[in-house]
């Protein structure tokens, strides 16, 4: 059965509890600063997904961190244990959906976190919990086309460009071949670690349920009376 991969979106706004007179100054001008940037696609996020009933997420301090979600996407007080302090709830968007059972998904956590994914190598503009977010839900909605190859600059048309585009802009003159940079499509393909299709969407996991249910129909033939019309009853286990 599929499930919804599910992106939450929190603005990072300048946090102005405990702040002195000038620091709150500070603030503010950060806060018109940041209101200039965001209507030109250059606003700071952070972003989650939710998958399963968890909501997973990427910071500096802990890696990759899993909480419980609220059904459907959205805040609350367990789902935001690791959300920054100056983090706002914005939204939450269905980006696709994924056939990955619990066990197929903490495999790609875990070579997400044993690959590049740890807290030692987050960076703000090269490794935020944006990249994250964006090539976790890769490896789970495009999974088929990943493992079969193709196309390497296929991404998740419903992630939104806007959300990590100030890092993307700040890591642009950089080369993709270097090892600080997220290469969201590459990663993805690793955390599947598979060189064989394994059920994630309807060329695999779904036909070959079919085809199960197809083998398993029995036919039975029986007759109301003797020399009668010959009926055909399909029976499936």
């Amino acid at each position: 059965m599929a499930d919804n991969v599910v992106l939450n979106i929190y603005d990072l706004v300048p946090d102005q509890q405990n702040q002195s007179n000038e620091q709150q100054q500070r603030s503010g001008f950060s806060r018109m600063f940041i209101g200039l940037l965001e209507p030109l696609g250059l606003g700071m996020y952070h972003t989650s997904v939710d998958i399963g009933g968890f909501r997973y997420q990427f910071g500096s301090t802990l890696g990759i961190s899993r909480t419980n979600s609220p059904v459907g996407g959205g805040d609350s007080a367990e789902s935001r244990r690791y959300v920054p302090g100056n983090g706002q709830y914005r939204e939450s968007i269905i980006l696709g959906q994924t056939f990955c059972n619990q066990k197929e998904i903490n495999s790609i956590i875990q070579k997400l976190r044993d690959s590049k994914f740890s807290g030692d190598n987050y960076h703000l503009a090269h490794r935020n919990c944006n990249h994250f977010s964006e090539t976790f839900a890769t490896a789970l909605i495009l999974g088929n086309e990943l493992v079969e190859g193709g196309d390497t600059n296929m991404r998740l048309e419903k992630f939104p460009k806007w959300v990590n585009r100030l890092a993307k802009t700040t890591s642009s003159g950089m080369s993709r071949d270097s090892e600080m940079v997220c290469d969201v499509i590459a990663e993805a393909h690793n955390a599947l670690d598979c060189d064989k299709k394994v059920g994630w969407g309807i060329t695999s996991a779904v036909k070959k349920s079919l085809s199960s249910v197809d083998r398993s129909k029995k036919k039975r033939t029986f007759g109301k009376a003797k020399g009668g019309p010959r009926q055909t009853e399909e029976k499936i286990n």
